[in-house]
């Protein structure tokens, strides 16, 4: 009888299989491909700030860059997926080479050696992506998105409130202020009495205070059964006060002059109300102002902003952008959250075309709003330049100033009407109790005639459609495709080197995608 049972004892399933180089099996249609493609001629080394060579070896950092930026393109973006692909991913494994594949740490490591150099990496690579598509940098579209920070919800500190608790706080400390005159007089020491304290102030005051108590020899007591010293209560009060002034400077100084709130957990993030509110009852959240534009579906700039409105970040983006294009935009076009008299003087002083919205833009189309007699707008003027209003009374100019709110030069006409008792119209024109005022600036409406004009125009109608798809297009591929609505970094310069990173990421699967979309068109 014969044994059919074969017995192979050095027999594995897991043999050498070649071939050996990994890119054979990499599809031509892959975004490695295409990634390879762009970066050629990029040195990736050059961006590192350089570091110390002692101690042992450091791991290939170009090898891991380069995987950090083809996990941004394909939506990996955890430092432990990317050192989880690099272990399991052959593409991951082909940018590495022989590198070992990097812990998350070492990934992390190299990205926050970045640093500031990630601006300069952003634009060789939007300057490689512009070799093979020509990209139109004259028109670029403008807008902002709230993303919420990694912050708690509950951190916050307002302004409004330590400035409430500051002023009770000053007039706490002059209540009994004459109790500690006297002492100090005692020892020929001054301390000037105010409304409005300082923390250094306080601190001198609570040196001196510590002195006497000193020289007079008093035993400070604690605990129950035992009694305090008249001194020692007023020099515990006036310490307390002098730690309460500042914690009270420094939230302020935190939070500077321009915002309204911080959270404790990112001092950088400012309470702002999101667009996506779960809870639906208006809650703030910590969060930060992302600033892009958009030509030609690719991303030319990004900044992150403390600010909640739009406004106010258009002068320092457009700065931004000239330090790393070199030039402004021609024609930048925004929506109403740009529209205001300090951008469209910088416009104008930098040869900028004015192609951003104002508020009320909108509103001007409305045939109750061109039809109405008593707005401004729509009222008569006679040769003098005096308005005349629907009950046939002239309204004067009779002051101009200067706004203060406005940082570039303006002149502001006040006008009133000569006579509105006993006017029939009153009700309708004016709900003030004397004569109707209303302010004029000329420049700006001059200004908003050219915007009306140029947004009016066939090309301003081309470019206010494709600013609706293309940038407001790339904050939706970026939310909902690429999944990315919270921070995962704590600070501004941290989460301005993570949004970065995204955008590259972002410009680098665009590219492949209208690439590989030309090729099915021609195909």
């Amino acid at each position: 009888m014969t044994n059919t049972i074969r017995i192979q004892d050095n027999f594995t399933p897991f043999q050498l299989v070649l071939p050996l180089d990994l890119g054979m099996k990499i599809p031509e249609d892959d975004e490695l491909r295409t990634y390879c493609e762009l970066m050629k001629g990029i040195n990736l080394e050059s961006y590192f700030t350089k570091q110390s060579r002692l101690g042992r070896n450091r791991k290939n950092r170009v090898a891991i860059l380069n995987v950090i930026l083809f996990g941004f393109m394909t939506d990996i973006r955890s430092t432990r997926k990317i050192e989880k692909a690099c272990k399991t991913d052959i593409r991951f494994m082909y940018l590495l080479g022989n590198v070992k594949p990097p812990s998350h740490v070492t990934i992390n490591e190299v990205i926050n050696n970045l640093g500031e150099s990630i601006e300069l990496l952003f634009l060789d690579i939007f300057k490689s992506i512009n070799k093979f598509e020509r990209i139109d940098t004259d028109i670029t579209y403008i807008d902002g998105t709230k993303i919420e920070a990694d912050a708690n919800r509950y951190t916050f500190v307002w302004k409004k409130s330590i400035e409430k608790h500051k002023f009770k706080l000053n007039e706490k400390i002059n209540k009994n202020i004459s109790d500690v005159l006297e002492l100090l007089g005692e020892y020929n020491k001054k301390f000037e009495v105010k409304e409005s304290y300082e923390s250094g102030e306080l601190e001198i005051l609570r040196v001196d205070l510590e002195f006497i108590v000193l020289d007079k020899g008093i035993k400070f007591v604690y605990g129950k059964g035992k009694r305090k010293d008249p001194l020692q209560r007023i020099y515990e009060k006036y310490q307390e006060y002098s730690i309460k002034m500042n914690e009270y400077e420094k939230h302020l100084k935190i939070m500077g002059a321009n915002r309204n709130s911080y959270s404790k957990s990112d001092y950088d993030a400012t309470f702002m109300r999101m667009k996506t509110d779960h809870m639906k009852n208006g809650q703030l959240k910590a969060g930060y102002n992302v600033q892009i534009s958009v030509s030609d579906e690719y991303i030319t700039m990004v900044d992150i902003y403390n600010d909640r409105s739009d406004h106010g970040t258009f002068i320092p983006f457009l700065g931004k952008y000239k330090e790393l294009h070199g030039k402004y935009p021609i024609k930048p076009v925004g929506d109403a959250g740009y529209g205001s008299y300090d951008n469209y003087y910088f416009c104008l002083e930098n040869d900028i075309e004015l192609y951003q919205k104002y508020n009320w833009m909108k509103k001007e189309k409305e045939r109750k709003y061109k039809n109405n007699p008593y707005l401004r707008c729509n009222m008569k003027r006679d040769e003098l330049g005096n308005y005349i209003c629907p009950n046939n009374k002239k309204i004067k100019h009779v002051l101009t100033y200067s706004s203060k709110r406005i940082k570039y030069p303006n002149e502001i006409k006040q006008y009133e009407c000569e006579s509105c008792i006993d006017c029939e119209f009153k009700i309708k024109c004016t709900k003030a109790k004397g004569n109707r005022t209303f302010t004029v600036n000329e420049t700006l409406d001059d200004m908003h005639k050219t915007v009306r004009d140029n947004l009016g125009s066939k090309e301003g109608i081309r470019l206010k459609i494709q600013r609706s798809i293309q940038v407001e297009g790339a904050f939706g591929v970026i939310k909902e495709d690429m999944k990315f609505r919270r921070f995962t970094r704590v600070g501004k310069n941290s989460v301005k080197l993570e949004v970065t990173l995204l955008t590259i990421g972002y410009n680098l699967k665009k590219y492949h995608n209208k690439k590989h979309r030309k090729d099915e068109i021609i195909q």
